[in-house]
């Protein structure tokens, strides 16, 4: 009876988690750049990975650049602490020089997956590849370019990593209106898309992500693309996830009130959890101190709106 009961226990925990299995469990995340900003390596410690998971998030989109996958120390350490503490760690390659010029360094951007999948071959399956931030740039005009990257990345990874989750992002900046561009592999079983909106934060001028009062028209700005995303989800039996949307617009002036923030950013992720599209929020240093390890004050009513039990939409 023992040892039947350890066999059935090895077959149901051998398979890897699949994409569905994946995407219930990604929740609400945040995006951090505590490998890719120097001051945010030089202040990082195992104490906001914590805070963080103690404030409710499930996952973390850890982003990385050429740099950091020269010092494997510190990309490991920032995986292994989200692990640690119980959260889902995202590896997200920006790949910076592979945008502005796609010919010249496809070759560069592989050979920056082949080194990473191997560094975390043996890691367990809650550990994913986002294999590039937001395509944009001269890739929007090199969408063969781009899917020449992701096919032979996908063949290098799977070398080392069969059955790990991997991202797949369409070109302008990962705009959902844009997946039916990108050429998904039919025979790989563990494929999501990341796509996004608003990652630079709500306009008041933009008419493309326009937010004032929260008007019918700007609510339905935002719902046009989550249905698009959902509706191609079921179509395609990929399941999707949105890898960062930014409650204001703090690059580009910081032009929101906290209030008028805190409505934005509850819409939003009622929005995506009415579609059970989990999400990252951007950015971590937007609202916790480094230095002083600790929240922004200031800003904490932003982050719990985006947790608040939502009303109807």
């Amino acid at each position: 009876m023992f040892r039947l009961s350890v066999i059935l226990f090895l077959f149901v925990f051998s398979f890897a988690l699949t994409p569905k299995e994946y995407q219930s469990k990604l929740g609400i995340g945040i995006d951090v750049n505590w490998i890719l900003f120097k001051k945010e390596r030089k202040y990082y410690s195992y104490k906001e990975v914590v805070d963080f998971k103690k404030f409710g998030f499930d996952t973390v989109r850890i982003r990385f650049n050429d740099w950091d996958v020269k010092h494997p120390e510190i990309m490991k350490k920032a995986v292994d602490d989200v692990i640690k503490a119980g959260m889902i760690p995202v590896l997200a390659y920006g790949a910076k020089k592979f945008k502005q010029n796609p010919q010249k360094y496809i070759k560069h951007s592989l050979r920056v997956w082949r080194e990473v999948s191997e560094r975390f071959k043996n890691y367990p399956d809650i550990l994913s590849f986002d294999l590039i931030i937001e395509p944009g740039k001269k890739l929007n005009k090199n969408i063969n370019v781009l899917n020449e990257f992701y096919e032979k990345a996908l063949k290098t990874i799977r070398k080392t990593n069969p059955e790990r989750i991997v991202f797949l992002a369409p070109p302008h900046c990962s705009n959902p209106y844009y997946l039916d561009r990108i050429k998904f592999p039919k025979d790989d079983k563990f494929i999501m898309a990341e796509w996004h909106f608003y990652a630079a934060g709500p306009s008041k001028t933009n008419p493309k992500k326009l937010w004032t009062i929260g008007s019918r028209y700007e609510k339905n700005l935002i719902l046009q693309k989550i249905k698009y995303a959902y509706n191609w989800q079921r179509k395609n039996h990929i399941y999707t996830w949105v890898g960062a949307w930014m409650p204001g617009d703090y690059n580009h002036g910081n032009h929101y009130s906290i209030q008028e923030q805190v409505k934005f950013a509850h819409f939003m992720s009622c929005a995506l959890r009415k579609y059970k599209i989990p999400f990252a929020i951007n950015a971590d240093s937007q609202f916790y101190d480094y230095v002083h390890k600790k929240w922004i004050e200031k800003r904490l009513p932003v982050l719990k709106s985006v947790f608040r039990e939502c009303d109807n939409l």
